[in-house]
């Protein structure tokens, strides 16, 4: 990942490049941009080491001094769930939900088109892997006879939510619209 210089240290997050850890990393110029300028430079660091930064480190409290890294990993998501999940089929899992509440609805064409829809939607913006996700952690709620609230925000908006067991609001039922939750523009 590269690092850009933005004009200003006041602009967000335009001039870093962010890492697993919550960490960021600037250029050399932003970083002593922002030191002149008074803005908190913790949890800052550089990608190269120079005779400015050098002299900075010098002057200052240790807890003050300003890091390099070095063999930086970069952002992953890998999720941390068993692997029977990791490898898990979502769209059969979510089926089989949808087939066990199916007979003699008048309406299984339109919550079929529905949830193909939805299912789209979270492979579209890479989201398949959160639904594993959610699918172990409702798994394990059950496992452990844990109670967690009816739903929350507009996740309420998601069937397929609905179907894993995230929330008791069935979105196709009262007509929520999936854009509620998963926007994407």
């Amino acid at each position: 990942m590269e690092t850009t210089t933005a004009a200003s240290p006041n602009t967000n997050l335009t001039n870093r490049t962010l890492w697993y850890d919550g960490d960021s990393t600037v250029t050399v110029e932003y970083l002593m941009q922002a030191i002149m300028n008074g803005v908190c430079t913790e949890g800052l660091f550089v990608s190269e080491l120079t005779h400015d930064i050098e002299q900075y480190n010098k002057n200052v409290l240790k807890s003050e001094r300003v890091g390099i890294k070095r063999n930086i990993r970069p952002l992953s998501f890998e999720w941390n769930i068993p692997e029977e999940y990791k490898e898990l089929d979502v769209y059969d899992y979510v089926g089989k939900k949808f087939l066990e509440g199916a007979a003699n609805d008048s309406e299984l064409v339109n919550k079929a088109n529905r949830l193909a829809v939805e299912l789209e939607l979270y492979e579209r913006l890479e989201l398949v892997d959160v639904l594993r996700t959610l699918i172990f952690v409702i798994n394990t709620l059950i496992e452990n006879n844990v109670v967690w609230g009816v739903g929350r925000g507009s996740s309420v908006a998601s069937y397929v939510l609905y179907l894993i067991g995230v929330h008791d609001v069935d979105s196709f039922k009262y007509g929520l619209d999936i854009g509620e939750f998963l926007r994407t523009e």
